[in-house]
This record gives structure tokens, C-alpha cells and sequence, in this order.
């Protein structure tokens, strides 16, 4: 016989879960309580923040494929997680939160803590449920893992009354594993030699990689079709690692908020795009301003693609990575390897255009400050083999898709479709218990700092040596370089005021530096990396700064 409480944490377990993440409340004491027996197995992971716990269960999942979990109170602890959960649902991450909810005889009494959580939680969640009643639990763990995994995959939330964690089942968990397959479509001989027909004849062909296949095995594949055919391969944000980005064949990021030159022009000029996921959207193409001029056809099990604005060559409903696993192997047995000059030429000329923007960043000087682009090209230069990178919201990240080279798949995360800042310092938290033996490292702006600045106790308390970089220009940088360029300077909302975040740092017990010359950088960057402790690194940056960017389409999109 299990309790609810027991039951649902040897689910956890048997699906490989290693953690939960949450902060203690009323409404789930008993289930604290059951943990309590189970911790030296499934280690609880107490934040300051439920949105921040959130985090680091995506976080789990993007950077290993394995589920992360989250428990929290009802009613004020479960609409804390509302934008994390918002975060994972734009960018389908599966996770499982579990959430406490007032007692079955006081429900629909307007109780204290009472809120209706499933309909609240039903737009940014796969599927979301209260259980009422305990002999059906085994049902619902099924039901709510198949939907958390199952493309579109994305978030899904367990309701248990504060009354129901003690009640008695008797129930396998073992049971539940044996409804989990998911098979992923298969493309079908006719589509492969259709996509293969116009990779051939394009003069200009490119392929668009999306978070949907960006698994690790991803790198090789992708690199021997653009090989094979001539190809060059673009990345969404959610993507970045799918291609190793020091390959030529490679341009990294595509679209607003950190797109290179040469991805922008291959989208926009490539008379052949291979979309390879469900994300040729309005960030890849800076709000539809920037719009492939050829042939598109997309490979996805995502039916959202319906929705874009776009007339699709052709769309093929079937697993993206089994698609491009396959498109290989055919091009193998035909042994077929493809030139494009002119196109390589024509790439070759943007990659100019790009590197002159990159140079000239590069021999800034400033007094009081240190150049950033400097600054995350040395770190860039000295990041070990192993390393993960977690990104904020807003001008300060830039510098990172500029000057950071990823080159493995689930080596970048970011709240890249919801665009929403606090994710990256808890997601690096939670990226790094995944991966303790990778050098994980936040870089976020100051702004965003101070959203989620308590969980620097989380990585003292927990032993966690996470870094952060914090770009410390004082302002909401996006907005304000809106309102100088395009509200003729004026400036209200977006200036701020920072404490020393090496000082807080060091408040915290956790390490930190200040850097505002470049002949700081390198003797920071070594320290950081040394450290065995938390870390936070006080970036001093003018707000004059632009990181290299395809501002022409940067300032479209806001039109």
C-alpha cells in the first residue's frame, strides 16, 4: 500500500527524477513530511521563489532530457509559478508540477488559499487536473506524463487537496511506465526524395534548425547535409548547439534578439529553406519584416506552423531529427556530395560584412567601464570543453550569441519565446545540478538580476558553484534604446540604480568581482572560473554600447 504522497514519489523516481524543486507550504506539509523518508534519493531543493523552482526544473530537462519537477503550496505559492510555467509552455518544455490545494470540504467555499488553479494554469500548461478522489491517481500520473512528453511537449500541473496526501492506494507505479512510449512519425520515402529533389535543384539552399531538433546526435547529421547539398544551417534560439558554430557550414542564430548578419541574409536570400521544427515564426523573421524569398518546406509534429503567414512548398507532419536522420542516410547510399560557388561566395561576402561589425566592437574604448564585447570574447576563448550557457532578456545577451561559441546541442538555454526575464540565474542554478561536471554560467543584465537575486542563497546553501556574469549598464537597455531612437529621448521607466553586486555576492557568502577596465578582464574571468563557490561577476558597461546586431531589422520589428 502507497499514501498519494509516497505513490506520486515513486513515480518520480522510476521516470529517473534525481530532484524536486520547491519551497514549503501548509498545503503540502504531509508530502514534505513522506519526502522526508525518501531524501537521500530524491533530493528536495529548496528555493526562495516558486518561480525560480520552476526554472530549474526546465532547466533539468533542456540540458539532460530528463523531467524535472516542482512542488508547491496552493494559492499564493502556485500563482508564483505562472511566467516560469509560461516559459516552458512557449518553448515546450516538459516538467511536472505538483501543487497543494485547500481541502476537499472547504473547495468551491471561497477558503483562504483558494483559487481555481486548473483553470488558471489550463492556457500555459499540456494538460492540468485536481484529484479528488485517490484510486484515481494512477490514471492521472499516466495521463499528465504522456501529455508532459508527447509533442507539442510542455508543462503539465497536479492539484492535491492538503486532505488527500495521507489517503491509502493500493497501486503499482511500476504500472504507469508501461503507457509512456511515444513513438515519434516517420517521414515517408515520398516526402525524403521531395526534400531532397529541391535540396538538389536550389542554387541557394539552407537549412533552419529549431529547438525540436536539437537533441544531442543532432550536430553530425545536420553538419553532413549541409555538407552533402551545399547547404548552409541557421538556428533558432532555442537551437543553439545544434550545429557546432566554429564549423563554416554553421551561421548560429536566426532573427531578432541575437541573429547574426549571415543567418539574417541566408533566411531572407536562400532560395530553398529546409525548417527543420516549428519555430520559422516571428522571432526567427523579426516579426515577418524578414521573410524567406524561396521554397519552404517544413518538418515538424508541431500543427501550430498552420498559423504562420506563410505558403509552404510543402509540410511534413513527422519527427524532425528521424526526418534529417534519414535525409543522411539517403544522401550516403546515393553518394551524393554538392557545390554551390556562387553561394558560398555570396555567404562569404556577409561573413565579411559581419566580421567588420564584430572587429570594430572589439576596438572600443571606454573610460569607467570595460568593453563588453571584449570581455565575452576572452570568456568565450577560455570556457573549458565542457560548459552551458544560460541567457537573460535584452541587449546584454548579444554579446553572448556574438562572442560565445556553442557547440553542442542543450549547451544554451534561454527563455527565448515568452522573452521573459528571470529565467537564466535560476535555469543555471538548475542546469548546473544536472551537470555538475560542466562550468555553467548565467549572463544576465541587471535588471534581471534583481528579479531572482535570492537564490544566491539557493547556490551558497546547496553548495552549487554556478556563476553569473551581471551586464551592469543601470537601465532596461531594450527600452531605453527605444526611447532614444524612437521616442525622440524620452526617457521615463527604464533608468535604475544597482547596489555592488560584488558586495551582495559576498553578503550572500557566495564570491564576486567588479570589472570596469579591460585590463581587469582577464584576471576576472580566471578567478570566476577557479572558484569552487558561487560567483558573480560586476560587469561595469557604458549604456552608449551596442553589441553587434542586425539593427536595421532590430528596430523593424518594434514597428
Amino acid at each position: 500500500m502507497y499514501t498519494v504522497a509516497s505513490y506520486i514519489i515513486e513515480v518520480l523516481r522510476l521516470l529517473g527524477v534525481k530532484r524536486i524543486y520547491g519551497l514549503i507550504g501548509t498545503s503540502i506539509l504531509d508530502f514534505m513530511d513522506t519526502l522526508y523518508d525518501y531524501r537521500d534519493s530524491l533530493r528536495l531543493i529548496t528555493t526562495r521563489h516558486e518561480q525560480s523552482a520552476v526554472s530549474m526544473a526546465d532547466a533539468e530537462y533542456r540540458a539532460t532530457g530528463n523531467l524535472g519537477a516542482v512542488i508547491v503550496h496552493g494559492g499564493p505559492g502556485f500563482l508564483n509559478t505562472i511566467i516560469s510555467l509560461g516559459i516552458a509552455f512557449k518553448d515546450r518544455i516538459p516538467l511536472i508540477l505538483l501543487s497543494g490545494g485547500v481541502k476537499r470540504r472547504l473547495y468551491g467555499t471561497d477558503a483562504m488559499h483558494e483559487v481555481d488553479q486548473v483553470s488558471i494554469v489550463r492556457p500555459v500548461t499540456r494538460y492540468a487536473t485536481r484529484l479528488t478522489r485517490e484510486e484515481e491517481l494512477p490514471g492521472i500520473m499516466g495521463k499528465i506524463i504522456k501529455s508532459a512528453i508527447s509533442k507539442p511537449r510542455g508543462p503539465v500541473m497536479l492539484e492535491i487537496p492538503e486532505d488527500m496526501w495521507r489517503r491509502l492506494l493500493d497501486a503499482n507505479p511500476r504500472s504507469i511506465l508501461d503507457s509512456l512510449d511515444v513513438i515519434p512519425a516517420k517521414p515517408s520515402g515520398e516526402d525524403i526524395s521531395i526534400i531532397l529533389d529541391y535540396m538538389v535543384r536550389a542554387e541557394k539552399p539552407a537549412i533552419l534548425a529549431c529547438g525540436e531538433v536539437s537533441i544531442p546526435g543532432v550536430e553530425p547529421l545536420l553538419l553532413e547535409l549541409a555538407w552533402r547539398t551545399g547547404s548552409y544551417i541557421i538556428v533558432t534560439g532555442n537551437a543553439r548547439g545544434a550545429c557546432d558554430e566554429l564549423d563554416p557550414r554553421c551561421l548560429g542564430r536566426v532573427g531578432f534578439g541575437g541573429g547574426s548578419l549571415p543567418a539574417d541574409k541566408v533566411l531572407e536570400y536562400a532560395d530553398f529553406l529546409l525548417v527543420l521544427g516549428d519555430e520559422l515564426d516571428d522571432i526567427s523573421t523579426y516579426g515577418y519584416n524578414i521573410v524567406p524569398k524561396g521554397e519552404i518546406i517544413v518538418v515538424t509534429e508541431n500543427r501550430v506552423v498552420e498559423l504562420r503567414p506563410f505558403y509552404y512548398s510543402k509540410l511534413v507532419y513527422a519527427d524532425p531529427y528521424e526526418t534529417l536522420r534519414v535525409l543522411v542516410e539517403t544522401l550516403r547510399d546515393r553518394g551524393l556530395k554538392l557545390s554551390k560557388p556562387s553561394w558560398d561566395s555570396e555567404v562569404e561576402y556577409y561573413k565579411s560584412l559581419w566580421s567588420s561589425s564584430i572587429n570594430e566592437a572589439l576596438s572600443r574604448v571606454y573610460t569607467g567601464y570595460v568593453n563588453p564585447s571584449k570581455f565575452f570574447k576572452r570568456l568565450g576563448e577560455k570556457l573549458p570543453d565542457k560548459h552551458l550557457v544560460t541567457g537573460g532578456q535584452g541587449v546584454h545577451i548579444v554579446y553572448a550569441y556574438d562572442f560565445i561559441k556553442i557547440r553542442r546541442a542543450r549547451r544554451f538555454l534561454a527563455a527565448t519565446r515568452l522573452a521573459a526575464m528571470g529565467y537564466a540565474f535560476p535555469a543555471a542554478i538548475g542546469a548546473k545540478l544536472a551537470l555538475p561536471d560542466h562550468e555553467v554560467i548565467a549572463i544576465v543584465g541587471d535588471g534581471e538580476f534583481m528579479m531572482t537575486v535570492e537564490e544566491l542563497e539557493t547556490a551558497v546553501r546547496e553548495n552549487i558553484p554556478v556563476k553569473v556574469v551581471i551586464v551592469n549598464d543601470l537601465s532596461y537597455r531594450v527600452l531605453l534604446l527605444r526611447q532614444k531612437i524612437q521616442r525622440r529621448g524620452r526617457i521615463i521607466g527604464t533608468l535604475l540604480g544597482n547596489p555592488s553586486f560584488e558586495a551582495l555576492a559576498k553578503a550572500f557568502g557566495a564570491r564576486g568581482v567588479t570589472v570596469a577596465d579591460d585590463s581587469e578582464i582577464d584576471e576576472a574571468i580566471n578567478e570566476m572560473l577557479e572558484s569552487d563557490k558561487p560567483f558573480v561577476v560586476d560587469l561595469r558597461i557604458s549604456q552608449e554600447d551596442i553589441p553587434p546586431l542586425n539593427i536595421e531589422a532590430s528596430i523593424r520589428i518594434a514597428e
